[in-house]
């Protein structure tokens, strides 16, 4: 990596079962995270925008992984222009680089997968989706395309973009629909293992029919309210992922430890729905175990110690070396001081 936030330039070879990062906080350790999963989607996993992800005073920065095969992504602050490349070239599809680098990544912050709004849960479904559909890259990038040239249209050309929009939305709709359906028994599974005694289900709601031509009907009938609000009010931008407990919404209603429990069971799906898809995981930790009471605690542990025995790779960040967990405690140890890293805590 170079030139990634306020990390010095590296290169590491992280062990095969993966380390422990120790250090203070504001040290680097989750930026370090951040640089690891760079090359998985080329985004940031905390949202941050490329150009804040260069360190202050240099024109961009690069990160490459090698994993079987090399991936790398690299960003001009002054042009701002990203460049990926596979193999040492660029890929004829981006889709084709996206997944060769693949994690998860649990933190205190995931509470907010539960606590936000819906747009927490469909960024959550599009990285998961982009990593285990083949092709949802590809539709999702025409809608988004799609979607900003409709609202720029004239009147002749608003049929010709909502049928782009239709095409595309249907297919992010049925994969969204289709995963979670998959998956809701499992998620129920984890957030029982997390200790939670209430029924957890999960259910994708659309707020159009997500066939192509029922969204293109929906579409047509908005033109005036969407060109009067400023914004496209249909179509799967605006669908959410509803997580219920008990029947009861746990955004609205569920308790700080039950928002936290799910956010962990979906963290913890994605990393089984990543690894079902083909080959191990990378799960980082990052200071994951924090804000958690005992018993959510030493069941967590219990979960990753599963995914440790199944072969997936953990790097997992501490302030101190007091907080490694019991279940990762036989990890090599990193550590981290003013954005370097060595060997040893």
């Amino acid at each position: 990596m170079r030139a990634f936030r306020n990390l010095a330039d590296a290169d590491l070879d992280l062990p095969v079962a993966g380390c422990v990062i120790c250090g203070p906080n504001g040290h680097g350790k989750t930026s370090l995270i951040e640089a690891l999963l760079y090359p998985e989607v080329f985004r940031s996993f905390r949202g941050a925008a490329d150009r804040e992800l260069v360190r202050f005073g240099a024109d961009g920065f690069r990160v490459e992984a090698f994993v079987g095969r090399s991936v790398a992504a690299g960003y001009d602050a002054r042009t701002r222009q990203k460049k990926v490349m596979l193999d040492g070239a660029p890929p004829l599809r981006l889709g084709d680089a996206i997944g060769v680098v693949r994690g998860v990544v649990l933190s205190p912050g995931d509470v907010l997968l539960v606590a936000g709004g819906p747009k927490e849960r469909r960024r959550y479904l599009d990285v998961l989706l982009a990593l285990t559909v083949k092709g949802y890259v590809e539709a999702l990038s025409r809608y988004r395309r799609a979607l900003l040239h409709r609202m720029r249209a004239t009147a002749a050309e608003l049929p010709t973009w909502e049928r782009l929009l239709g095409d595309a939305g249907a297919v992010i709709v049925a994969a969204r629909q289709a995963w979670a359906e998959r998956w809701t028994g499992h998620y129920a599974a984890q957030c029982a293992a997390m200790g939670e005694s209430g029924a957890a289900a999960m259910a994708y709601a659309p707020r159009t029919a997500g066939n192509a031509d029922a969204l293109c009907a929906a579409l047509e009938q908005s033109r005036e309210r969407d060109r009067a609000l400023g914004h496209v009010t249909v179509g799967p931008h605006r669908d959410e992922l509803r997580l219920t407990l008990d029947g009861r919404l746990l955004r609205s209603f569920g308790s700080a430890g039950q928002q936290r429990t799910a956010a962990l069971a979906l963290r913890l799906i994605e990393a089984e729905a990543v690894a079902e898809s083909g080959g191990g995981v990378l799960i980082c930790l990052d200071d994951a175990f924090a804000e958690l009471d005992g018993e959510r605690s030493r069941k967590l542990g219990e979960l990753i110690a599963a995914r440790v025995a199944a072969g997936n790779q953990i790097v997992a960040a501490v302030p101190k070396a007091s907080d490694i967990p019991e279940v990762i405690e036989a990890l090599p140890r990193w550590s981290m001081r003013e954005g370097t890293v060595s060997d040893g805590a």
